[in-house]
């Protein structure tokens, strides 16, 4: 009765360090997943980026064509991708013209081009 109780502690033991193991492992994969990536290459490749979360930085300007938001890449050319929504809490108004870091999901279609369904814009520290 002692040696298969034993046995049966050291087995669930065993379960529960694999099981752990794989979590840790592979349980905080969207929070890596998410990749910091320039406008330029958001899109020169979009197909790569489509539907996945990504980090990226740029001037926050406003775009009359699409009457959104947009984040325009001065360094690398004057590219552009679209703020589609923005669930944030603050207003976008004071960052227009400023360096800002904006996060959310990649997506692109033929109306509104290469866009960010962005769930955070904040100002880069000069």
């Amino acid at each position: 009765m002692g040696r298969t109780l034993m046995y049966a502690v050291i087995t669930a033991l065993a379960v529960f360090v694999l099981s752990a193991t794989f979590l840790l492992k592979h349980g905080g994969e969207s929070l890596a997943s998410v990749q910091q990536v320039s406008v330029h290459d958001l899109t020169a490749g979009p197909s790569r980026f489509e539907g996945k979360p990504v980090t990226t930085v740029g001037v926050l300007g406003f775009s009359e064509e699409h009457d959104r938001y947009k984040l325009v890449d001065v360094d690398e050319g004057d590219f552009a991708v679209i703020i589609r929504r923005y669930t944030g809490g603050d207003p976008l108004d004071a960052l227009v013209g400023r360096r800002v870091r904006v996060s959310g999901v990649f997506g692109f279609d033929e109306g509104s081009g290469a866009h960010i369904d962005a769930s955070y814009v904040g100002p880069i520290a000069d």
